[in-house]
C-alpha cells in the first residue's frame, strides 16, 4: 500500500480516542487549596441550576456515528455517549470499566459483562453487541488478523483467543479504550456477510458497505443507539442536549438531571469560561495564563501526568528530508520551549521532551532505564543555530541570500500541514517562524479540524502536524504504532518504503547513543517491530523490542516530539461536587469526563 487503504481505517475504528497533584490548585501550585463551598446556585452558568454545561468535540451536526466511517465519526461525542470496556491507567495497567471481570488463560481473554446495562431504546446490552464489533474487525482480514476466533460464549461471556502467545496486559489493552458502539440491531448484518463472504473480494465489497454507512445524531436518537448515563434529547450547531437516563445502573448516583454539550471547536470556551458560562472542562487543565482571567469558582481540580504527546513528521519522499543531517538540522533549528510556550498561551499544559524518544518520559523507567536513556543522542530544547548550521552544511547545503539552498544551488520550500484548532496553530507558527529564520522556506497549510484526517492521510505535505499516540495507554504500544497516530512506516509487504518514504529496512549504529553508523551497524525493520511489538510473549520482550525502536527513532529522528501533555481537568466548585484525589482513582484518560460518565459529579 502506498498509504493506508480505506480497509485500514475500519481496522483501526475500534479504538477511540501517573496520578499528579489533585484537588483545587493553581498552576504553581502543587498541593490543593480547598473547597470554597457554594451556595447551590445556578453556578457561573447563567443557565438552568440542573444542567451541567461543559465542551467537548465538533458540533453534532458535522459528526456520524457509524465508528467504521472514520472521516467524519464522532470521536469526542462517542466518549460520552457510549460505555468503555476497559481503560489503561498511568501506572501502566489495563483494568474493566464496563466489564465486571476480564481474566487471562493462556492465549485466551475471557470477558465478562454486567447484567444490568441498556440501550436507550430499552434493549439489554450484553456481549453480543461487543462480540458483532470484535468479528467485523477480524473477519474483514482474518489472514492478517491477530485474532484466532471470537467465542460468544453465552449471553454475557466472550472468549477472544489469541493466534500466538502474547503477555497478558497486552491482551488485555487490545480491548482497552474501546466502547461498546456497534449495536447488534444496526451491525449484524454486515457480520452475517462477512460470515457468508467466499473470499477477500467479496469481505472487501461488505467493508466498502460499512464504509457508506452514515448515522446521524438524529437517528442515535430516534433509535435509542446510545447507552452511556446521559442520553441525547435534541442538539443545534452549538449544542447537544442531554438527560440522565434514569434505566442506567449508575443513576441514582447523581442528581444532575441535564447537560449541554458545547463544541469545542466553534465555540470561543475561553471567553465562555471568562464570562462563568461553563461548568466543567473534563479533559483539560486551565492553564496560568487562564488563572488570571477566569472566576474564582473555577479551580482545577484534578491534574495527570498525561500519556499524550504532539509531534511533527517528516516525509522521506521529500529528497531534503530524506537525509537525516537536515532533518537534525531542523530539531537544532527550532526551540521547543517557544513552540510549548505558545500552545500554553492556547491552553495547553505540558513541557518539551528532554529526549527524543517517542515515548512520554514517565515511562522511561519503565520500559528503558536510565541506564539506557542517558546514553542516547541529547537533541537541544533550545534553538542552536551554529549546530543546525554545522548538520546543513555536512549535508552539502550553503546558504544564498539568507536562505538554504541544495548542493545544486536550488532554493526549497517545505510544505507544512496542520489543523486549524488554536493550539496546532500556534505550535506550527512558532515552529514556521523559527524555521524561516533560520533560511528554511516553508508554507503552511491549515485544514479544518472536521476534514483533517482525511487530508492528512494522503500524505501530500512534507512536514505534518500529529498527535504521538494511538491508544490511550502508558504503554510503548500506544506510542510505537504502525499509523499516523505513531510513526508511519507503512505495510513491509507493500515495497522498500512506506507512503512517508520511510524504509522497511535500515540500518543504525551498533552503539547506542552513536550518531554514526560504524563498521556493519544494526540492520533493523521498525515496521515488523511495531507491529509484532502489541504480540510480544512477555515483559522482557516488550522492553526488548522497545528499546531497539527507541534506539532508532532517536537516531534516524522520523518524527520530532515537541510536547509531553499534561491533562485533569477544571470545574465550578462552588456549585458541584466533583471527585479528585483520594475521592475515585482518577488516574485514567479523562478524568473529568470518567467521573461525568460514572455519576461522581453532583450538585451542591
Amino acid at each position: 500500500m502506498s498509504r493506508w487503504s480505506r480497509r485500514d481505517f475500519v481496522k483501526y475504528g475500534a479504538v477511540a480516542g501517573s496520578a499528579g497533584l489533585a484537588g483545587c490548585f493553581s498552576e504553581s501550585e502543587t498541593t490543593p487549596t480547598g473547597d470554597t463551598g457554594g451556595d447551590g446556585s445556578d453556578g457561573g452558568s447563567g443557565v438552568a441550576d440542573d444542567t451541567l454545561d461543559f465542551p467537548a468535540g465538533r458540533p453534532p451536526t458535522d459528526v456520524q456515528f457509524n465508528r467504521y466511517s472514520l472521516g467524519n465519526y464522532a470521536h469526542t461525542l462517542q466518549d460520552q455517549l457510549f460505555e468503555q470496556v476497559a481503560r489503561g491507567y498511568a501506572d501502566g495497567s489495563v483494568r474493566p470499566d464496563l466489564l465486571e471481570e476480564m481474566t487471562v488463560d493462556g492465549r485466551t481473554l475471557t470477558l465478562k459483562f454486567p447484567k444490568n446495562f441498556k440501550w436507550w431504546n430499552g434493549d439489554d446490552l450484553t456481549a453480543e453487541d461487543y462480540f458483532v464489533g470484535l468479528e467485523i474487525d477480524r473477519l474483514q482480514q482474518p489472514e492478517k488478523s491477530t485474532i484466532e476466533s471470537n467465542e460468544l460464549v453465552d449471553d454475557y461471556t466472550i472468549e477472544r483467543t489469541f493466534k500466538n502467545a502474547v503477555a497478558p496486559n497486552l491482551m488485555k489493552a487490545d480491548v482497552a479504550e474501546t466502547f461498546v458502539n456497534t449495536p447488534r440491531s444496526v451491525y449484524k448484518e454486515y457480520l452475517t456477510k462477512l460470515q457468508d463472504a467466499a473470499d477477500q473480494g467479496e469481505r472487501d465489497a461488505v467493508t466498502e458497505e460499512l464504509l457508506n454507512l452514515k448515522i446521524t445524531t438524529q437517528q442515535l436518537i430516534d433509535e435509542g443507539l446510545g447507552n452511556g448515563l446521559y442520553q441525547v434529547t435534541g442538539f443545534n450547531s452549538s449544542e447537544t442536549k442531554l438527560k440522565k437516563f434514569e434505566d442506567h445502573p449508575y443513576a441514582d448516583r447523581t442528581d444532575i438531571p441535564k447537560a449541554r454539550i458545547i463544541p469545542e471547536t466553534a465555540a470561543d470556551v475561553d471567553s465562555l469560561a471568562v464570562n462563568n458560562k461553563v461548568d466543567m472542562n473534563p479533559d483539560v487543565l486551565m492553564s496560568k495564563s487562564q488563572r488570571g482571567s477566569y472566576p474564582e469558582n473555577l479551580q482545577n481540580v484534578y491534574r495527570l501526568n498525561w500519556f499524550r504527546t504532539q509531534k511533527f513528521t517528516f516525509n522521506f519522499k521529500n529528497e531534503h528530508l530524506a537525509k537525516l543531517p537536515v532533518r537534525r538540522a531542523i530539531a537544532h533549528a527550532v526551540d521547543l520551549e517557544s513552540m510549548v510556550a505558545a500552545m500554553r498561551q492556547a491552553g495547553t499544559v505540558g513541557k518539551p521532551p528532554k529526549k527524543q524518544t517517542a515515548l512520554r518520559s514517565t515511562i522511561h523507567d519503565k520500559y528503558l532505564g536510565s541506564d539506557f536513556v542517558d546514553k542516547l543522542i541529547d537533541y537541544p530544547t533550545s534553538k542552536d543555530v551554529e549546530g543546525a548550521t554545522a548538520l546543513m552544511e555536512e549535508a552539502g547545503y550553503t546558504k544564498k541570500n539568507g536562505n538554504w539552498v541544495d548542493p545544486d544551488g536550488k532554493q526549497f520550500t517545505f510544505n507544512v500541514l496542520t489543523s486549524n484548532e488554536n493550539i496546532q496553530v500556534q505550535a506550527t507558527k512558532v515552529f514556521n517562524d523559527q524555521l524561516n529564520s533560520f533560511g528554511l522556506q516553508t508554507k503552511i497549510s491549515t485544514v479544518s479540524s472536521s476534514d483533517y484526517y482525511q487530508r492528512l492521510q494522503t500524505y501530500q505535505a512534507d512536514i505534518f502536524w500529529i498527535w504521538h499516540v494511538a491508544k490511550a495507554l502508558w504503554h510503548p504500544t500506544a506510542y510505537f504504532s504502525n499509523n499516523f497516530y505513531g510513526i508511519e512506516v507503512g505495510d513491509p509487504s507493500s515495497g522498500d518504503a512506506g507512503p512517508t518514504g520511510k524504509p522497511f529496512t535500515t540500518t543504525i549504529p551498533s552503539e547506542v547513543g552513536a550518531k554514526e553508523v560504524q563498521g556493519g551497524g544494526t540492520e533493523i525493520q521498525p515496521a515488523k517491530l511495531m507491529n509484532e511489538l502489541p504480540s510480544s510473549e512477555s515483559k522482557k520482550e516488550v522492553k526488548e523490542n522497545t528499546r531497539k525502536l527507541v534506539q532508532w527513532f532517536n537516531y534516524a529522528l522520523p518524527d520530532l516530539v515537541f510536547v509531553e501533555e499534561d491533562s485533569g481537568y477544571w470545574g465550578d466548585v462552588e456549585d458541584f461536587s466533583m471527585p479528585a484525589e483520594g475521592d475515585q482513582e482518577l488516574n485514567t484518560n479523562r478524568p473529568g469526563q470518567f467521573s461525568f460518565k460514572n455519576g461522581w459529579i453532583s450538585s451542591k
